[in-house]
């Protein structure tokens, strides 16, 4: 990886680490809502950017790199709602903690479907993370809330390891902006389709809650993931996974700053502990892969 390469990658992370705090300070609003409205406007912008690129660029797709990207697009829609809705249960720390394991889902899905098989420090740090994040939801046992929002994120991780394994073959192929074109079309689409099934259509929010829903789609959304699905077509995915690593100290110091959300010190402690696992088990991949 170049300097400028690296810049880019450290403002995906940074752009990310806005997403906790901006749920939580739209939480006037339905994490459904929030979900939808954050694809929704993401989308079309990355469809009118992707029609400035060659013409041939979606003339030229394969139909099974087609499917793929309809499987990201449902996995990122499901995984945003989970998670936001995780957001809404439990700490900024603890939900955000708990998705940065979506590495090491993704090293195990490498091993069962694509054949990359973990090494020792590998399958150390998912052993490390997951006795973190057993200690974290065993701890919310007596709040039903926090253990929902817990849960809510873990089931998160899971789909956004789903995102960065297909996102890892997928990128290799296709341009980043008709991938994400694609992907976050889709992933409006089933969140669009789940909102109006469930929900009614509203527009009685205050005005900055559609201002942080906004600064959602454009901030970790737009800049943030497109960043990272950038990197994904140059870097590694084991190292691209570590940087994100950077997401969740970024969001708890964002959290303390703008709504003086301090975490508590187990929170601290089993958060770093998870961290820890998750960054001796994607440096494990990183070295194997060199």
């Amino acid at each position: 990886m170049n300097s400028y390469q690296m810049l880019i990658l450290a403002i995906g992370i940074l752009a990310c680490s806005w997403a906790g705090p901006l749920i939580r300070l739209a939480d006037e609003a339905s994490f459904l809502y929030i979900a939808t409205a954050r694809l929704v406007i993401a989308a079309p912008i990355m469809i009118a950017v992707s029609l400035l690129g060659p013409k041939d660029s979606y003339r030229t797709l394969k139909i099974s790199v087609i499917c793929l990207m309809v499987l990201s697009g449902i996995a990122l829609a499901a995984h945003f709602a989970f998670w936001v809705s995780s957001i809404s249960k439990t700490s900024i720390l603890a939900s955000v903690a708990l998705v940065a394991m979506s590495p090491l889902f993704a090293a195990l899905g490498g091993w069962m479907f694509l054949g990359e098989r973990p090494n020792v420090r590998v399958l150390s740090g998912i052993l490390l993370s997951f006795c973190g994040a057993s200690a974290l939801v065993i701890s919310d046992f007596q709040d039903i809330g926090s253990l929902s929002g817990d849960i809510y994120a873990f089931i998160g991780a899971i789909l956004a390891s789903i995102y960065l394994l297909i996102g890892r073959y997928v990128r290799q192929r296709v341009e980043v902006s008709v991938y994400t074109a694609i992907v976050y079309s889709v992933g409006a689409i089933v969140l669009l389709i789940t909102f109006l099934s469930r929900e009614t259509l509203t527009f009685n929010y205050e005005v900055n809650t559609y201002i942080f829903v906004l600064l959602l789609a454009l901030v970790p959304q737009l800049i943030g993931h497109n960043a990272i699905n950038y990197s994904l077509g140059f870097a590694p995915a084991a190292v691209v996974a570590l940087a994100i690593l950077g997401e969740p100290v970024g969001s708890s110091l964002i959290a303390a700053l703008l709504l003086d959300e301090i975490p508590s010190v187990f929170e601290i402690v089993v958060g770093g502990v998870i961290l820890s696992g998750v960054y001796i088990g994607v440096r494990g991949g990183a070295i194997s892969a060199n």
